[in-house]
């Protein structure tokens, strides 16, 4: 657990450093990436990991709303949709050939903070 969380934390300073710096894409990417990483910490905190690398994303993505939102309301419902924001924009972010703008670029660094603040909480109670 400490290991994606502490990756989590990482990927959220990198997008701060990206968006300060006009990296807008790479400031989308990142925060995707510290909530993606803050997730799989809290999914492994109550025993579920992936059983494989690959269609990693999608596994967290699923396995995150069903059990730590809807089935054992671990944290607030709101993180579940926040999540799937954040695979959409890095979508933009890292495949579309527009780039992403830097309102949407602050918006999913306050959308990962947030993710990461609510999963900390949750994993100090534990």
């Amino acid at each position: 657990m400490a290991d994606f969380w502490e990756k989590a934390g990482e990927a959220l300073k990198v997008a701060e450093w990206a968006y300060q710096n006009g990296c807008y894409n790479e400031a989308v990417s990142r925060s995707y990436f510290a909530a993606l990483r803050a997730a799989l910490a809290l999914l492994e905190s109550i025993g579920l990991k992936p059983e494989k690398t690959t269609r990693i994303g999608h596994w967290v993505q699923a396995n995150f709303a069903t059990e730590c939102v809807h089935r054992r309301k671990l944290v607030p419902r709101e993180l579940a949709s926040i999540l799937s924001e954040l695979r959409s924009l890095r979508a933009k972010a890292d495949y579309a050939r527009e780039s992403v703008t830097a309102k949407e670029a602050r918006q999913a660094l306050r959308w990962a903070q947030e993710f990461l603040d609510a999963v900390q909480r949750r994993l100090v109670k534990s």
